[in-house]
Parts: C-alpha cells; structure tokens; sequence
C-alpha cells in the first residue's frame, strides 16, 4: 500500500506545472503609464533671471497657466471683450494678454527697466536674437521666430537702442479665420 501511495505522489509531482506568461511587467499596466506621464511631463518651473516667461505663456491653454499668469504678471486688474471675435483682453498689473477661444494669442510685458534688444528677450524667457530686425518708427519687429508670428519691442525713443515693452503675438486671430 506504501508503494501505491508513492506512485501517485510521483505522479501528481510530475504533472506539468501551470501555464506562465512571460515578458508581462510585475506591476499593473496603468501604474507603469501613469509614472512615464509624470516623467514625461515635468512640472513647470520658471528659470532664473526670467521676469515674465512669454515663450512658456504664449500659446498656452488658459486654464491651464492660471496661477503662473498670478505668479508672473501680478494680480488681474480688468477683463474686457475685443471686437470682431478676437476674444477677450486680461490686464494684470505686470502686463496684458489676450485669449481667443481659451488660448493666449498675445501678452505685452513692459521691462523693468530699459535694456538692449538681446537682453529684453532673454529676460522674456527666448534665446538671444542677433540676426535681422525690422527698424520701423519706435520699435523693432521679428516675425516668425520660436514659434511666434510677430514680436514687437518699444523702443525708449525714436533713436534709442532701448526697449522699454515687449508685445509677443503667438498668432494673429484675423490670420488664422481667413
């Protein structure tokens, strides 16, 4: 009776063990997707020596930089509405933006202080520009760089180097109807 009861024991033994599937992860699918999206999308973090970071801001979802635009501009002064469908202007107290169907189109920054045409696009949060302006009455004009149909800079007088606003037009609203 022994013997039987030791066959079958070598018997159940060896019975092919449960399917395995391999190359699975150990842990579950959506947590491995969930941390490559928070890798994936750091969070937002101005640079030093940046005052407002209009190439961060300019094309943005509104809702979705709401409180950098309280960090970086200041407190909301005025709302109004714009004509011909342009959307709405917001004044802060350290600049303006416009939105058009929930996207900011346009922000206008004046500079701490007047400052050479290189320096007031890096304190804007763009690389330094040494390649062709346009020289028009008292600004200085770039169209189509980083992403940005016009920038406009106020020059401190008609025969000054220094900028004194920064107005940065992600799109023009007119442009993108017709």
């Amino acid at each position: 009776m022994l013997g039987l009861a030791s066959i079958c024991l070598a018997l159940w033994a060896c019975d092919p063990p449960e399917p395995v599937l391999t190359g699975l992860p150990a842990e579950p699918l959506l947590a491995a997707k969930a941390d490559a999206d928070e890798q994936a999308a750091p969070a937002y973090a101005k640079s030093p020596g940046i005052h407002v970071d209009v190439r961060h801001l300019g094309g943005q979802r509104l809702d979705e930089v709401r409180g950098l635009l309280a960090d970086q501009l200041g407190p909301l002064q005025a709302t109004s509405e714009l004509n011909r469908g342009d959307g709405r202007e917001m004044r802060f107290s350290g600049g303006v933006l416009r939105v058009v169907d929930g996207r900011i189109y346009m922000i206008r920054v004046p500079l701490p202080e007047p400052m050479r045409r290189t320096d007031a696009l890096e304190v804007l949060g763009f690389p330094p520009y040494v390649g062709r302006y346009l020289l028009l009455h008292r600004e200085y004009r770039l169209n189509h760089e980083w992403g940005f149909r016009r920038l406009r800079m106020t020059r401190l007088a008609r025969d000054s180097e220094l900028v004194t606003e920064v107005e940065a037009w992600r799109f023009i609203p007119q442009e993108h109807r017709g």
